[in-house]
This record gives C-alpha cells, structure tokens and sequence, in this order.
C-alpha cells in the first residue's frame, strides 16, 4: 500500500492525514508524513486516520489519532473492558493473524536493518494456540495508596483491574483477595505477582518489597494463606531478605523432557505451551550429541539445561540468581543428571574465567534478559563453539547481538519466531549461527 499524508495546517498542533502502513515495535502503528515516520498509538495497518503530531524528533514523530476515518480490516473489537486504559495489550484492537504477520516483519526488519545480516532463513512464525488466558503469572503493581492493578500505558498511573483477559483464569480469581491483602499489609510493596504451576494446586504469590519486613505482617499472610486456599505457598523478598509462607514451589512440564520444581519468583515462561515450543526448537536446531560440551548462559532453573545435559557429554549452566542456582541443582538431581556443572556467577564474571583456564565447548546456549549480551561477543568466540544458539524476546537486541557476533567468524543460519505474547508486541525468537 502506498504511503500518503497530508497536512493541513503548518504547526504541530494541526491535523493531518495518515495512512497507516505498518506496527512498529512498539504500541505504534506507522505512517509517513514527507517522508518522516510517524508513530500513532491505537492504529492498525490498513487504517486512514486523522491525527495531530504531539512530538516530533530528528528521525520521526509521536501522533495522537484524533479519529479513524477508514477502518482497516484487521480492525477487531477488543473483548477487554480495559484495554482504553491498560497499557497490557496494546495490540489487541487488531486482529490475531495481523498481528503475527507484523511481528515475522518486526523481527526480519531488526535482524537486516539492525544487525545488517542477510543469507539466514527466516522461518514462519509460530502461532501461540491461545489468544486469551494463556499466561501463568501476572504482575500486579501497588502504588503509594496501597491498590493493586496494571499500569496505564508508558505511566505509572494505575488502574485496578477485576480480571485479566489474557491471564490464567485460575489466578483471576485471586487478584480480590490479594487486593484485600494488600491493603492490610504494612511492608510496603513494588508489586505482586500471582504464578500457577502445570499441576493442580500449584499457585504462589510473591511480591517484592521496597523496605524491611515488618513483623506484625506475619499474622496477615498467615490469614491469607488460611483464608484462601487456592493459594498454596507466598513469598516476600526484599534487598537482603526473603520470608516464605505456605509451600512456595511450582512444577514446570516439558513434555518427554526432565521437568522442573522452581520457587514462583524464580523465573519461568508466561506460555507454558510456548515454553516447551522453544525448547523443542531449540534441540532440533542444537542437534545435540554424547560428545558434546555445552555452555549454557542465563541457563536459570534448567529450563534447556536438563533436557540438554540428557544428550550431551557436559553441560555448564551460568546463572546469577543464587536461588535460581539452587532450584536448578535440585532438579538436576531429582532427574538423576550428574553431568550438570552449575556456575553461580554473573555471566561476564563466569566467561572471564572460563576463558582464563582455556575452557572450550562445542555448543554455546543463551537466553538473555531484554537487554541482551552486548560485549560478550569476543568471549563467547573464544571458547571455539560450532554452534551458539541465542534466545531473545527483544528483536532489536537479538540483531544487534547477531551483529557483533558475525564479526568474530559466526554466521546467521536461521530465525525461527514464536509467539508467547498474543496483543502485545512482543515475540521469542530462536537463532541459529555456525563457524
């Protein structure tokens, strides 16, 4: 579709005319005007929109629709009463099949514009099976006045919600009681989070705390536990403690792999069906073998590292959350896996002195916050590895990181997407490079 604007007016405040062509990375449909991206919220592609430039940058300007003039027909109307409000699922007022065609383009435009690669196959997206409640944990955030909700879009304003559409609808009915909670403790809180497990009875709720515990709030999260059932275990964490209520473990299932018992505020997937798709492409692109050193990076409670360390001769797992570290010894040995080197180490730290005792592997894993590894490029060639595989929920991070690689003798193969987060504009990718 062509692109076309029209300004009516000189100012910034003036109305224009967008057709919108594409979703950015963002909560952003794209237009253009003379040339100039212009980015506004609440679009689709395919709409014609009136709208008025509210900032505008070197490289591209922020608009605000004023109306839809021409629906797109990717259009749909979102089921959720607070999606005007919510800043959770910014997509959702567009269809799920628009939806994943933008995010395979998000991604290959990151991957060449970005990170200036080319020659790898770029592989369909994977669709998530579930458009709504396929997420198994929810952050609830707690402001000044003791509430609980999401934030409003790029604030920190909150909205108390009832219920979340695309949340699991066993901890929906949990966020009332956890309010009320709330509102009694006196430690005061960042967030709460709710984290059901793949087996029955299995939800623990944790917040992270902002001060130290106050003793009086012990009798409070007892009567939670007493007064609501359904919730099994409660953690509270602050900067140099943690207190636990109840029993705090999850179960992660990996189909035909080793599963996993983690505490819920130890990392997890919010997609327990997208979990074990990634983990599934991930050993048919690994091709693993009994001969195999394998380096495992960011590897958490094992969530690769066991059904890895099952194939392969060794391997070493780095990860720096010390409880993390310990779910994941645990599990290694519930699955009778010995071949398991666990490194409780930040990652930079653990590379420097792999790399000082001339460790090699032949296999390197990672799975990497948002912001990715950058500058861990000329360590990770070091350890002489055939094959690294790198998953990233961050395109933009992942192509600058497949970047720098490809200066140190790795070459891209292969991209596969997959979706974990239907509304939103995230998406997991998997990436495949060789020597």
């Amino acid at each position: 579709m062509g692109l076309y604007a029209l300004m009516t007016h000189t100012n910034a405040k003036s109305e224009i005319t967008l057709e919108i062509d594409s979703l950015s990375y963002g909560p952003y449909g794209v237009g253009r005007l003379d040339g100039k991206a212009v980015m506004v919220p609440k679009t689709a592609p395919g709409d014609r929109v009136a709208a008025r430039i509210v900032e505008s940058k070197a490289r591209y300007a922020i608009g605000e629709a004023l109306s839809v003039i021409t629906p797109s027909p990717a259009r749909q109307t979102p089921p959720c009463p607070f999606v005007n409000e919510c800043g959770g699922c910014p997509w959702q007022h567009i269809r799920y099949d628009a939806q994943l065609k933008a995010k395979q383009q998000n991604v290959e435009n990151a991957l060449r514009r970005i990170g200036r690669l080319d020659g790898f196959e770029l592989r369909p997206i994977i669709p998530s099976s579930r458009e709504y409640h396929y997420r198994r944990r929810i952050r609830l955030q707690r402001d000044e006045r003791k509430r609980l909700g999401f934030f409003r879009a790029s604030s920190h304003d909150l909205i108390e919600i009832a219920s979340c559409l695309i949340a699991d609808e066993k901890l929906n009915g949990l966020i009332e009681p956890l309010r009320q909670w709330g509102r009694e403790l006196a430690t005061p809180l960042e967030y709460v989070e709710i984290v059901t497990g793949d087996e029955a009875r299995q939800i623990v709720a944790f917040g992270k705390a902002t001060q130290e515990f106050i003793l009086r709030d012990n009798a409070i999260c007892e009567r939670l536990l007493a007064e609501t059932p359904a919730i099994d275990g409660l953690v509270l964490h602050g900067r140099k403690w943690r207190r636990v209520w109840g029993r705090p473990s999850i179960s992660v299932h990996l189909g035909d792999e080793p599963s996993l018992i983690v505490d819920g505020d130890v990392f997890t997937q919010v997609s327990s069906e997208g979990n074990r798709r990634i983990l599934q492409e991930l050993l048919n692109a690994g091709t693993f073998q009994s001969d195999d050193r394998v380096l495992d990076l960011f590897s958490g409670a094992g969530n690769f590292t066991l059904a890895v360390a099952k194939r392969a001769h060794e391997v070493v797992a780095v990860e720096g959350h010390e409880i993390t570290v310990t779910n994941g010894k645990l599990n290694a040995q519930k699955n009778g896996l010995g071949n398991v080197r666990w490194i409780h180490s930040a990652v930079p730290a653990a590379l420097a002195k792999l790399k000082q005792r001339h460790e090699k592997f032949t296999k390197l894993i990672l799975d990497p916050p948002r912001a990715g590894a950058k500058g861990l490029e000329a360590e990770l060639a070091s350890f002489g590895a055939e094959k690294l595989l790198y998953v990233s929920c961050d395109p933009a991070t992942l192509a600058r990181d497949l970047g720098a690689l490809g200066n140190h003798g790795y070459k891209l193969r292969m991209v596969q997407p997959i979706d974990l987060f239907p509304h939103s504009f995230h998406v997991e990718s998997l990436a495949l490079m060789t020597r």
